[in-house]
């Protein structure tokens, strides 16, 4: 791939977010705190939500506009930061793509494997990047895990597990509505739901520590009457490097005060070696427990910074990584064609639970 900027050495790249929901701000703080980024435009069908981001982070006003569209047609650009709701990417990726505008988007990438590949093809062919801004591989804790893998301190990895049941999309007290309802509504109508939302994060995790996935099966519930989709999944997954992974996730679990996670808190991980394990624990403090047969260290896992700011991090690690591969050609760890390997799992975990049988993966990043 070749850079970008070949013939503008040291320009600042210009940019435009589409979509300004809640997740908007923790974008908008990690391209204030990224070298050599503009972002000169905002779009979002709520004009108010725009105009009040663009006075918080100076961005003209007369740069807000209504229709993604029209901020394509008359702005100069160099990427479009993609933070809309997943059943519009699509639309997004292509107009971006045919104005050779460079494309970072946020997860899920699509709703379909078939939407996902004609978005790439599109981009492929007009010869913009395609990148995936899936944070959550850039959290401090899973590139230190990383880290400890590769050095072997746990000898060959054998299982992996996460955990997380909380009551994300319960009924509240009183018949109010829970938090993720009222700041993200499209969720509340999405068929698939928990794991395309929200353990998409996990698997490609898993897929960063393991590589590729082999098998999957899983079985799936819906338990809170106010969600369309699903919000418990159990899924097993068999990679080919033959660890066995586990993601038990739940938005429909009545838990006690002290297990419901915050931003920046750890997802509860375990991983088994033949010479030892790696707990991420989130209960006691966000916790490194190390274990093999000599004894068990404990440390922090965040080095210091409040969960606030190891959430905000991982922003700025994902979309840093952007603008260097930008500027240098190269490809992204979450370049879509990879990404596209998670959204594979994630959809034949859906064909698993609803066939009830073992899906095999085959190779989903063929033209």
């Amino acid at each position: 791939m070749l850079s970008m900027t070949a013939d503008e050495p040291g320009r600042a790249l210009r940019g435009a977010l589409l979509g300004c929901g809640s997740i908007a701000p923790y974008h908008l703080r990690a391209w204030a705190q990224i070298e050599g980024v503009e972002i000169v435009a905002l779009a979002n069908r709520t004009v108010s939500k725009a105009e009040a981001l663009a006075e918080e982070f100076a961005i003209p006003l007369g740069q807000v506009y209504g229709d993604y569209r029209q901020l394509l047609k008359h702005e100069r650009l160099d990427f479009v930061d993609i933070a809309t709701a997943p059943h519009v990417h699509r639309e997004q990726v292509l107009a971006a793509a045919a104005h050779g505008v460079h494309v970072l988007c946020q997860k899920p990438l699509a709703t379909s494997l078939d939407e996902a590949l004609a978005m790439i093809r599109a981009c492929e062919t007009t010869g913009v990047r395609c990148v995936v801004n899936e944070n959550w591989r850039w959290r401090r804790w899973y590139r230190e895990l990383r880290h400890m893998l590769d050095q072997g301190v746990v000898g060959t990895p054998r299982y992996a597990r996460f955990h997380s049941h909380t009551d994300t999309v319960l009924p509240r007290p009183h018949g109010g509505l829970p938090p993720l309802l009222t700041t993200q509504a499209y969720t509340a109508h999405m068929p698939h739901l928990i794991l395309l939302e929200w353990g998409i994060h996990l698997v490609d995790v898993l897929r960063f520590l393991f590589g590729d996935v082999a098998s999957v099966h899983a079985r799936m519930e819906r338990l809170s009457p106010l969600v369309r989709g699903e919000d418990l999944a159990v899924i097993t997954l068999v990679f080919r490097s033959g660890v066995i992974g586990l993601v038990d996730i739940s938005w429909a679990a009545h838990m006690p005060e002290e297990r419901r996670l915050q931003r920046g808190n750890l997802d509860a991980l375990l991983v088994e070696g033949d010479a030892g394990t790696i707990e991420l624990d989130p209960y006691p403090g966000d916790l490194f427990i190390v274990t093999r047969p000599v004894g068990s260290e404990r440390r922090p896992a965040r080095g210091g910074l409040t969960p606030a700011e190891a959430y905000q991090e991982s922003y700025v690690n994902a979309q840093r990584h952007f603008v260097h591969c930008l500027r240098t050609g190269q490809p992204a760890e979450n370049e879509a064609r990879d990404n596209l390997k998670t959204l594979a799992v994630v959809f034949a975990a859906y064909d698993s639970a609803a066939q009830d049988e073992v899906v095999f993966l085959q190779n989903e990043t063929a033209p």
